[in-house]
């Protein structure tokens, strides 16, 4: 029984040294939405000339979905990243506060994307991930004085990059956290599954 057990321990840590898969959620401020109200304020001037203003600014952030598959080299990954992120914003009077229009973008990426490990133990890693893809960004207006409504869709390139990756936990669940440039965000949070 003693050497069943020990079999069933050695196959086991086996087992969990050899995970080969990654699957995370996470949430950040992304580029699109910070880009976004970047660009309100320097609009901003040219509607204020005629009266109006920017107001009521709603911000989801950045959702998403990713997984990585480690190839031969442990410390390599390659994989692939799904975000959505929402901002919309009201144009009103100065005069009187009335809405004039409301916009409201939404925006899915799909990103190839591949990350490398520089420390990876049992309970932590340190990683550095890169990604681009196509960003769909879906634009809707409505005008408030006879409720028409108007909507856009374009396709952008973006893309991730996060230059630092710390992640903790146990072998299988991880905490983490990543700073860095791109659609999921300059500074992103999530969990991550391997298996």
């Amino acid at each position: 029984m003693v050497a069943a057990a020990m079999m069933a321990t050695v196959n086991l840590n086996a087992q969990t040294d050899d995970l080969k898969n990654e699957i995370g959620i996470t949430y950040g401020v992304g580029l699109s939405t910070i880009g976004d109200g970047i660009g309100s304020g320097a609009f901003g001037i040219f509607d204020s000339m005629f009266g109006y203003e920017w107001a009521n600014r709603k911000d989801f952030g950045t959702l998403g979905v990713e997984y990585f598959r480690h190839l031969g080299n442990p410390r390599l990954a390659v994989g692939g990243i799904v975000a959505f992120a929402s901002y919309g914003e009201d144009l009103v009077s100065k005069s009187d506060g009335q809405k004039a229009y409301e916009r409201t973008r939404n925006y899915i990426t799909v990103m190839p994307a591949i990350k490398y490990y520089w420390v990876d133990k049992n309970y932590f890693g340190l990683y550095s991930k890169a990604a681009v893809g196509g960003m769909l960004m879906i634009d809707k207006h409505k005008k408030m004085s006879d409720g028409s409504t108007s909507s856009d869709n374009t396709l952008y390139i973006n893309f991730q990059a996060s230059l630092l990756g710390l992640e903790a936990g146990s072998k299988n669940i991880r905490g983490f956290l990543e700073a860095g440039a791109g659609e999921q965000g300059f500074l992103l949070a999530g969990l991550r599954c391997k298996f």
